[in-house]
């Protein structure tokens, strides 16, 4: 069940942009007052009883609660300067009217640190603790396109710096080459690399587990059919030594269509986090952030560029708010 929260300045640009976001089966399930205009909710998804109808409304309830604002509130340069920002980076305008209205509550800071502070806060950090005598099988799941091999190679590339032991593995379709950039990284690395064919019996052996710290899990592209393949990893790796956590991997550069259908299929996983990738590939990367933020899920690693010892970083509370109020982290 997944409902957005879609602005505009009016209706008709509401209703543009729902179209223009979500497609044209986006379903308007109501409509709610905005800061300079108003706000729909939509789904993607026809809902498939009354009772699921009740359920996206519940959650249009919700999501219009942050919508509002004070008419209390005073309007200054400051709160253009925060608001603008935020809209021009990717932010819909009812996120950005209320993390200013929060931002507005701290006495005595600058507009700009005091957003910062709130927008820091307003997405999780993603935890990826050791686990003594198991192994991490880490799944990078994502749509074709979104850097999922190239995060993977630079995440492995890190952990090996650090004498950590990993194991590389990945997920094969059947197309000639797919797996080809898996393979040299795993050559680069002196590592091997367990390939996957479909149809082959899914098991903590099969991906040379147990015994590394970590095994590093590339997926196909194809998210419904890698969705399936990790929901029978799961169940064959209870009492194996090893854990599946999932991390969804996100183009900053994508339509927001497209991460709404990653975390719908993602659902009935184990996800632990984010990484977001290709964010030296768009000037509004906010807008992912606050899909991520609505989502309520946590971001592992942050990714700008390809080079394999720079280009991929933890995300910190700095970083989001970096992102949000300059477009880049600094």
């Amino acid at each position: 069940m997944n409902v957005h929260k879609i602005t505009g300045r009016n209706i008709r640009e509401a209703l543009e942009r729902a179209q223009e976001v979500h497609g044209a089966g986006a379903v308007v399930l109501g409509q709610s007052e905005a800061t300079g205009g108003v706000a729909l909710a939509v789904t993607t998804t026809a809902p498939a009883s009354h009772s699921e109808l009740e359920r996206m409304r519940k959650r249009a309830d919700e999501l219009f609660k942050d919508v509002a604002r004070s008419d209390e509130t005073v309007t200054t340069a400051e709160t253009s300067e925060v608001e603008e920002r935020l809209i021009g980076h990717g932010c819909t305008l009812g996120f950005a009217a209320a993390a200013w209205q929060e931002a507005a509550s701290y006495e005595g800071r600058h507009p700009l640190d005091a957003a910062a502070e709130v927008l820091g806060a307003r997405i999780q950090v993603a935890k990826l603790p050791k686990l003594p005598g198991k192994t991490r099988v880490l799944a990078m799941l994502g749509h074709s396109g979104a850097g999922k091999t190239l995060s993977l190679s630079k995440l492995s590339a890190r952990l090996v710096r650090a004498g950590r032991r990993v194991q590389l593995a990945g997920f094969t379709d059947g197309r000639v080459g797919a797996t080809a950039p898996l393979e040299a990284h795993g050559a680069l690395l002196g590592a091997d690399v367990k390939l996957i064919s479909p149809g082959v019996s899914l098991s903590a052996q099969a991906l040379g587990a147990p015994g590394p710290e970590a095994v590093l899990l590339d997926t196909t592209g194809d998210v419904d059919a890698d969705v399936a393949r990790l929901v029978e990893l799961e169940g064959a790796l209870a009492n194996s030594g090893a854990v599946l956590d999932v991390q969804l991997v996100l183009g900053a550069n994508q339509q927001a269509d497209s991460w709404a259908a990653l975390f719908e299929a993602a659902s009935v996983l184990p996800v632990g986090g984010c990484v977001v990738t290709k964010l030296d590939e768009t000037r509004r990367p906010a807008r992912v952030l606050e899909a991520i933020c609505e989502e309520s899920l946590p971001i592992a690693f942050l990714s700008a560029g390809s080079d394999l010892a720079r280009d991929l970083v933890r995300a910190t509370p700095d970083s989001f708010a970096d992102l949000f109020l300059m477009g880049r982290v600094s």
